[in-house]
């Protein structure tokens, strides 16, 4: 696992699940912007699953980022979903179903796909963030384990966040028990 203070780039069928533990709202915001503007140029679609507290502002930020990203929102090459209402869709009580997160997340992935002229999708995903901030730390590892799953299956790359000042309460282990889940590592907290 890599541990990097800039966003990496991932292209092609590469596995890459990166998670970012930022500080600060504006630096996860910029950083999706980019993260999107990038998908859209090299001709991939984007899925973003973002908590309720950033989706007014992510929204409005990809609007300005570009004619070319705002046009992908037009036309449906870039999604935005509720994390919470995603996740919903595929809990049984307190923790995740590994049988309908293949059904809701593969078919998502696979309908951002068909947009796609490369057939590669860039996803963001703060589901994971919506279960730790509900102290259901085993719930969001293990659908960090299902998102790995489904990429054995399904063509995409992946970035999680969650806030840094999240970990201040739990032990260390449940620190590296999340970055384990990952290929690489970023964080603003040098920024």
């Amino acid at each position: 696992m890599k541990h990097l203070s800039r966003t990496p780039e991932f292209r092609g069928n590469e596995l890459a699940h990166v998670v970012q533990f930022y500080t600060k709202d504006e630096s996860l915001i910029e950083g999706l912007c980019q993260f999107v503007r990038n998908a859209i140029r090299d001709g991939e679609s984007a899925v973003l699953v973002v908590s309720e507290s950033h989706r007014r502002e992510l929204l409005q930020k990809l609007r300005d980022c570009g004619e070319d990203v705002a046009k992908a929102l037009n036309d449906g090459c870039c999604v935005v979903l509720d994390a919470a209402e995603t996740l919903a869709e595929f809990m049984n009580g307190e923790e995740p179903n590994s049988k309908k997160f293949v059904s809701v997340i593969g078919s998502i992935i696979e309908a951002a796909r068909v947009k796609s002229r490369s057939k590669n999708v860039a996803v963001f995903g703060e589901m994971v963030a919506v279960l730790w901030a509900e102290k259901k730390y085993d719930a969001a590892v293990t659908l960090e384990q299902f998102w790995n799953d489904l990429a054995k299956t399904h063509s995409f790359y992946l970035r999680c966040a969650y806030p840094a000042g999240s970990f201040g309460d739990v032990q260390s282990e449940w620190y590296t028990t999340v970055c384990q889940q990952h290929s690489s590592v970023i964080s603003d907290l040098a920024s």
